[in-house]
């Protein structure tokens, strides 16, 4: 407002020169009278053609028409359009039978006020009409508020508009300033103005999708070359036994920060990992020699079968053999000390749970996974830490209470890990863990090892429950296997027909591994 409009002395001239400007009015009807009933439809007899779409015909009647060659629309008909898409209405005649209703070009017939009369008693005619009318519709309450917008002026212009209508000296003029526009004028100048500045608007945020995809793509960049060198880093620590690969196609988060990937358990302060175990097995064939094998000896079974898949249920402690043994690295009973042979990869999950891992090949129900590593640590830096990991949201403590009482150990993945850290929750998970010992003969500080229970196909998700473990007690409140009582209760989003909505975790955030007591 103010001094930015147009120069006043052309505005309504450059109203009348938009010629390709679409007028939308604020409001519009159809009046019907006497007078469109005059409407012609000049038709000359001697000059029609066949190609023209329609044939003429003799008529007979008693009147003869207004003039030797023009003849009165009284209703359109109907409307069609042919194969080659030319559009023709069916007229009738004022004056003539029914019998003489013909197919007239679109372009030849000018009586709009009975065209619009067809649709408003034919909408379903209209293939283009609920569209338009919505379409005008919309564009007439924008172009309302849009005009209401603008009317909240200046005490300047005011004032000017005050002067222009009042001045008597200049009453159609002030400063040049053109006031007798026809609300038709108005209305198409507001329109091409409120156009305009749509244009400016689409305009702009094209540009900040430019300014925005600039910048992504180089995030992008940057995010594929940091995870690459993550992946080459991971790859080196395993040696390539087997490959691992990072995927993330969802976001531009990038490797965690402050993680280390190893391979094995570590230790952590206060903690010794024996590896010297006092006996082993004699037998030279461990699948022959099963009673006097390592499992048997330790009053279990033998827990795979010959091609090294499991053969025990969910919650049989698993004794490999170890170095004492007379077998060899290839023994049948050493299926987790060799370690993981399997491709996987960790990706970005598109349902909020962050990282994840999947399987870049099928793998067999009852096949060893992978071994759940990290930093082996005593209960009481497991309560110090839990307390943090707590306020994050974070479940990454495995506790190591194999025989139901007090835990001694944790196994803490959140700094140091493989790929099992970023294994997620389900409630209808396809791995489970089983605790196995080998060169570590402490009851409790057993291996923690994750097998499938179903076959897992190409680019499935690889889960395990974090709280399998979990039994109710006479008073209705919701233990673990340790004894401590779960208070803590998150969201679930795994997905699963089965889910329980929520995922229960410790108050220090432990993980709870679904042991069962040897008998």
């Amino acid at each position: 407002m103010g001094d930015d409009h147009d120069d006043p002395s052309t505005l309504g001239e450059s109203v009348m020169e938009t010629e390709n400007i679409e007028s939308v009015s604020l409001s519009v009807s159809i009046v019907s009278d006497d007078s469109k009933n005059d409407e012609l439809i000049k038709k000359k007899r001697k000059s029609r053609k066949k190609s023209d779409g329609y044939k003429s015909r003799k008529r007979s009647r008693s009147t003869k028409p207004t003039t030797s060659d023009e003849y009165e629309v009284e209703m359109i008909i109907d409307h069609k359009t042919d194969e080659k898409g030319r559009e023709f209405y069916l007229v009738h005649w004022k004056g003539w039978s029914d019998d003489d209703d013909s197919w007239v070009p679109i372009e030849d017939c000018d009586c709009p006020a009975l065209i619009a009369e067809f649709y408003q008693r034919n909408p379903d005619k209209d293939p283009n009409g609920l569209e338009t009318r919505q379409k005008k519709a919309a564009e007439s309450a924008q172009l309302q508020s849009y005009i209401e917008g603008i009317l909240k002026p200046a005490n300047e212009d005011i004032d000017l508009a005050m002067q222009l209508v009042c001045s008597s000296s200049d009453r159609h003029k002030l400063n040049g300033f053109k006031i007798h526009l026809s609300n038709e004028e108005i209305n198409k100048y507001a329109f091409m103005v409120y156009r305009k500045k749509q244009k400016l608007l689409q305009m702009e945020k094209n540009l900040m999708m430019q300014l925005l995809t600039r910048d992504f793509r180089q995030r992008r960049v940057d995010q594929l070359q940091r995870l690459k060198e993550w992946e080459n880093q991971i790859n080196e620590t395993t040696q390539g036994k087997p490959p691992v690969k990072i995927e993330n196609n969802v976001d531009l988060d990038e490797p965690p920060v402050g993680f280390t990937y190893v391979t094995q358990c570590k230790a952590g302060d206060g903690v010794v990992i024996p590896d010297d175990p006092v006996i082993g097995c004699e037998c030279l064939d461990c699948i022959d020699g099963r009673k006097t094998c390592c499992g048997p000896m330790s009053g279990t079974q033998s827990a795979y079968t010959k091609a090294g898949r499991l053969k025990v249920p969910v919650g049989t402690p698993i004794y490999e053999c170890n170095s004492r043994c007379r077998c060899g690295p290839e023994c049948p009973n050493r299926v987790v000390q060799r370690g993981s042979k399997l491709k996987l990869c960790i990706f970005r999950t598109n349902n909020g749970c962050g990282w994840g891992v999947k399987t870049l090949e099928t793998i067999r129900k009852n096949s060893f996974v992978i071994e759940y590593v990290g930093e082996v640590i005593t209960n009481e830096e497991a309560e110090k830490r839990g307390v943090q990991y707590d306020s994050e949201g974070r479940t990454y403590l495995f506790d190591l209470d194999f025989n139901d009482i007090d835990c001694v150990y944790s196994v803490d993945a959140a700094h140091q890990g493989n790929v099992a850290h970023f294994i997620n929750h389900s409630c209808d998970p396809n791995l489970a863990v089983f605790a196995v010992w080998a060169n570590c003969m402490d009851i409790n500080m057993p291996r923690l090892a994750l097998f499938a229970q179903r076959d897992i196909h190409v680019g499935e998700e690889l889960t395990f429950d974090y709280a399998s473990s979990k039994t109710e007690n006479p008073e209705g409140k919701t233990t673990a296997s340790s004894g401590k009582e779960v208070s803590v209760k998150n969201e679930c989003r795994c997905g699963a027909t089965n889910c329980r909505k929520i995922m229960f975790s410790l108050p220090e955030n432990q993980i709870i591994a679904p042991f069962l007591k040897a008998e």
